[in-house]
């Protein structure tokens, strides 16, 4: 099994939503990386896994999904499903800010304000 397939969840387990979401993540799609890493994260309809959150947040993060860089950052910063490691925390940091620093002041604010979950 490779590492990807560790992260689905068996789909007779799911809503229909849910599974278009993670067979369009399993494809490439960011956006729905970032949804699928949401559901992990906050355990809609789903255990809450951070872990899994963490990995497809990365995966969209990599694509440049603004919202899913942050969400790494403050991963690495906290170690909330992943080992917390300072300098890849600057690292993303910065890769999400050099963006769009009016976007990012805005995503910064919905991360602290809803605490990332």
């Amino acid at each position: 099994m490779n590492q990807m397939h560790a992260h689905l969840l068996a789909e007779s387990e799911l809503k229909v939503e849910t599974v278009k979401i993670q067979q369009q993540a399993y494809l490439g799609d960011a956006d729905a990386q970032y949804k699928l890493a949401d559901i992990f994260q906050k355990g809609q309809d789903v255990s809450r896994n951070t872990t899994h959150a963490f990995y497809w947040y990365q995966r969209a993060a990599k694509q440049g999904n603004l919202a899913a860089q942050f969400n790494v950052w403050y991963a690495y910063l906290t170690g909330e499903g992943t080992q917390a490691d300072e300098q890849l925390a600057k690292k993303w940091y910065a890769r999400a800010t050099l963006k769009n620093s009016s976007s990012s002041k805005s995503i910064i604010t919905q991360l602290i304000e809803t605490t990332i979950h």
